[in-house]
């Protein structure tokens, strides 16, 4: 399984970038304004690529209707931040026209606002990079999200595809277990609910447990203090 974190913000990023093993990170036109990005956004993003290096995806997405401007606005990120981001592009009449046109091209493309089945394989037939179904907008609305990454995750292996799926949306740990169980390569979410996992009541009883064990044995010295 494949982490990214899901935030704009170069604070969060910082945060946890050296705690958890993720391999990228995707943003929206929700999450730069959460970010309260206003100015300098290209500068922003460049910075961000600086820290999470070039061997993790970075998705920005598109943030017009038409397929014309999307394929614009894709340009433009591509020549202003650097050209091996992932352009994220929703599953749209002009979405689909704009990620046929830049898969044409050579460019990494990101399927998001994925809520049904048939968005989902439209979408592969492209051969997209990624294809993000919005788990929690699914279940709002009565989709069985899982069955819906379960048949893209082996219509993908029947038929040899590259691309991954990467949920999104995510809103807690119940709802990342069942996008593991169903099948997803990749998840993307806030980096907080990952730590909230860390912090279960039932972790520090048996982190307790050891260091009083070990405070029997040596009291207050450090395992590095002992005389060998």
């Amino acid at each position: 399984m494949e982490f990214l974190f899901d935030t704009a913000e170069i604070s969060l990023i910082n945060r946890y970038k050296d705690m958890f093993a993720y391999t990228g990170v995707t943003t929206n036109p929700a999450l730069i304004r959460k970010a309260g990005i206003v100015e300098h956004t290209f500068t922003h993003f460049r910075e961000l690529r600086q820290i999470i290096g070039p061997d993790r995806t970075l998705h920005m997405q598109v943030v017009s209707h038409q397929a014309d401007e999307m394929l614009r606005e894709a340009i433009t990120m591509l020549e202003k931040v650097d050209n091996g981001i992932c352009i994220k592009v929703p599953v749209t009449p002009d979405g689909m026209r704009a990620m046929k046109e830049l898969k044409q091209r050579g460019v990494r493309v990101t399927a998001t606002a994925v809520v049904t089945q048939m968005q989902a394989l439209l979408a592969l037939a492209l051969d997209v990079d990624f294809i993000a179904p919005y788990y929690d907008q699914m279940c709002d609305i009565g989709i069985d999200g899982g069955e819906l990454i379960r048949m893209l995750a082996d219509t993908i292996e029947k038929e040899g595809k590259k691309t991954k799926i990467l949920a999104a949306n995510i809103k807690n740990m119940a709802q990342l277990r069942q996008v593991c169980a169903a099948g997803s390569q990749a998840v993307t979410l806030n980096p907080q609910l990952l730590e909230e996992t860390l912090q279960m009541p039932q972790i520090e009883k048996a982190v307790k447990f050891f260091d009083d064990a070990w405070q029997e044995l040596h009291g207050t010295t450090g395992l590095c203090e002992l005389i060998d």
